[in-house]
């Protein structure tokens, strides 16, 4: 285990995070935090790969990008309407 400070300026928010029941202790809070930062390295990452394959002339164009959203979002849609029970009269 790693013992660590929390500056100063901190203190009020991992107090806050404890107090309001979100977090049981400080060290949740802080290993937390560390969890998105590693979440944040991954985005930028996945980012960098994605500017990547714009330089290479990979890029998508955008409204075949939301064409393919729309058909994404009805095929759910229709799925969902087709997994709801029959309604019954009576």
């Amino acid at each position: 285990m790693i013992d660590v400070s929390i500056p100063a300026e901190f203190e009020p928010c991992v107090q806050h995070a404890v107090e309001s029941g979100e977090f049981r202790s400080p060290a949740e809070v802080v290993a937390e935090g560390l969890r998105l930062l590693t979440r944040r390295e991954q985005i930028r990452k996945e980012i960098q790969v994605g500017l990547d394959q714009l330089d290479r002339g990979e890029g998508i164009d955008g409204d075949e990008v939301l064409d393919r959203l729309q058909r994404k979002a009805e095929r759910i849609a229709r799925a969902a309407v087709a997994a709801q029970p029959p309604e019954t009269n009576g």
